[in-house]
């Protein structure tokens, strides 16, 4: 029988390329972002796919993550369509940089940011499991980042999220062992999408407030290298999704992303941070 998955803040990005993956990979999934529009455009680029019969696997719903007295709805909606009878996956992909150093956004800032990157996951969560252990199987993605294993400057508020959302979902998965619900954290490192050029008018504004950062804002935020394709991190989503035995945390990301994870676990916090400080500060 056809497994049905959801993912959030499925309009572009890493979100787009997973809906893609998943519906060639035999999937049925809902598409779910604010951008409908974007949404509905993703149907175009499966109709050229090599696998058109898999179209039909695809629904995409308008969808906010940070208005949970919308949740109930959706699902009951989801549900209503789901070739699978019930939701097999949840894929929590929707967030967003809050970029800044921590002196120069607001609490308010902040606050935006945990309602979308960590309270809305969080209470879609809690929305969909009860339908996944009615039938004591499923599967829950959440989309970390390497930034919650590395608090890094100047995205700390991003950081914080991440963090949070580390927490949660090891809670989570240790709750849920005794089932056949299984958790999974992807932490991706930096990824081609389109969070920076979204960033930039936020940035823009740090430095026309004259920040003491604003040289190190024009170096680092707006000369951000190319990542890896987000398709990518779709792959290790699919592994999550499909595997009988998947990991508890698929880090995807370069070598030096990998070995940068690797030095903050065994390398002394001293250490670790002055080198850091000294690249951003050009000690």
């Amino acid at each position: 029988m056809i497994k049905s998955i959801i993912i959030t803040g499925a309009s572009s990005g890493i979100g787009k390329a997973t809906v893609i993956r998943l519906v060639e990979s035999g999937y049925q999934v809902f598409g779910l972002a604010r951008r409908y529009d974007k949404l509905v455009a993703i149907s175009s680029k499966l109709l050229t796919s090599s696998r058109e019969d898999k179209g039909d696997n695809y629904i995409p719903m308008e969808f906010d993550i940070t208005k949970p007295e919308r949740f109930g709805s959706i699902i009951n909606d989801i549900l209503s369509k789901a070739k699978g009878g019930t939701i097999y996956g949840l894929v929590n992909n929707a967030g967003y940089v809050e970029p800044g150093a921590i002196e120069d956004i607001t609490v308010q800032d902040l606050r935006n940011q945990f309602e979308t990157n960590f309270f809305g996951l969080l209470e879609f969560t809690k929305k969909v499991l009860p339908f996944m252990l009615e039938n004591n199987q499923g599967r829950i993605v959440n989309i970390s980042s390497v930034s919650g294993l590395i608090s890094l400057p100047l995205i700390g508020a991003y950081s914080a999220t991440k963090y949070a959302v580390e927490a949660i979902t090891d809670a989570l998965r240790i709750e849920l062992w005794n089932t056949n619900i299984k958790v999974v954290t992807v932490n991706p490192g930096l990824v081609e999408t389109n969070i920076n050029t979204i960033s930039k008018p936020k940035i823009d504004n740090l430095i026309a407030n004259k920040s003491r950062f604003s040289e190190i804002y024009r170096k680092y935020l707006y000369n951000v290298p190319k990542g890896l394709p987000p398709g990518s991190v779709a792959t290790a989503i699919l592994e999550a999704i499909s595997s009988q035995k998947p990991k508890t945390r698929y880090i995807v990301g370069s070598t030096k992303v990998r070995i940068g994870v690797r030095m903050k676990k065994f390398v002394p916090d001293t250490i670790f941070f002055s080198q850091v400080a000294k690249r951003i500060h050009q000690e």
